[in-house]
Formats: C-alpha cells, sequence, structure tokens
C-alpha cells in the first residue's frame, strides 16, 4: 500500500516538472525591460511597437504606450477597455477570489493592474498593464497567453518584470 502510494507521488511530481519550462532572463533593450521566460521562446517582432515572442505553450506580447500618464483608475478602465477589445474573457473575480482587475503595488519597481481570464481560442490569458512609477509617460501593455499546464511558468513570468 506505501508503494502505491509512493509511486503516486512520484507520478503527479514527474508530470508536473514535465509541465515546467526552463526560463531565462530575457531583455527588451528598447524600453530597458528584462523578465523571465522560457528559453526556447521564438522573438518574432522587437522594435519599438511591440516586443512579441512566443513557443508552443506561451505567446507574449508587449505593447508600450506613450503620454497616457494614467491613475490607478485610469489604468484599470484601460485595461477593462483592452480585454473587451481583445475578446479576452473573465470574471469579476479571479479563481482565487480576487476582485479583477487586480492591483499590482510593486512588481520589481512597477505598479499597476492585470486580468486573468480566457483567450478567443479557449486557453487561458492574463493582461497586464505596468507602469514605472519615475517614468509614468510609458505604459507596458503585456499579454501572455499559454497552455493551462504552464500556468506557474506564466505567474513566474509576470512576476519577473524588471526595469534596468
Amino acid at each position: 500500500m506505501r508503494s502505491k502510494f509512493l509511486f503516486t507521488i512520484l507520478l503527479i511530481t514527474s508530470s508536473c516538472i514535465a509541465a515546467a519550462q526552463t526560463l531565462q532572463q530575457w531583455t527588451w533593450e528598447t524600453y530597458r525591460i528584462k523578465f523571465k521566460a522560457p528559453d526556447n521562446l521564438v522573438v518574432k517582432k522587437n522594435d519599438a511597437t511591440v516586443y512579441e515572442a512566443g513557443n508552443s505553450a506561451m505567446y507574449i506580447d508587449i505593447y508600450p504606450r506613450k503620454g497616457e500618464n494614467l491613475t490607478y483608475d485610469g489604468m484599470k478602465n484601460a485595461l477593462v477597455k483592452w480585454a473587451n477589445s481583445t475578446g479576452l474573457s473573465y470574471d469579476d473575480q479571479n479563481s482565487e477570489g480576487n476582485a479583477q482587475p487586480i492591483y499590482l503595488e510593486n512588481l520589481n519597481g512597477y505598479w499597476g493592474c492585470a486580468i486573468d481570464g480566457k483567450s478567443n481560442n479557449g486557453l487561458p490569458a492574463t493582461i497586464m498593464l505596468i507602469v514605472h512609477p519615475d517614468h509614468s509617460d510609458i505604459s507596458f501593455y503585456v499579454w501572455i497567453n499559454y497552455a493551462k499546464e504552464y500556468y506557474h511558468d506564466a505567474v513566474a513570468v509576470l512576476k519577473s518584470f524588471t526595469p534596468m
């Protein structure tokens, strides 16, 4: 009986490990942002208008906007508007019971908000709007879409955004 229990635990652990990706440091030099993301991402576009990268399990897009100078309420409204324009479906509360948009007080020097939901293709997606308090003239809209078994990797990516 005990060996069946240990085998089950080992099987569950190995399936969780199999779904994890190796994360590495990435940078968007144009805006002096660094973040962690899967080491096998393929960068599709990297210029002053957008940073797009993806692999078979995760896609990340970052869109800068200049001159918005958003307050927190302005950020929430802008993020809800973006969610609606992209077709992101979401509940007013996320799976942890937090009201959405979720307030991000200090994300490695940024502040902002995020919404967890599902994209048009039915996969989990999170959108995030972040601003560096010392440079509030530039806002960064982040879209991450991922296979559901990579939820923990997606959270690690989102939590890793840091100004350089």
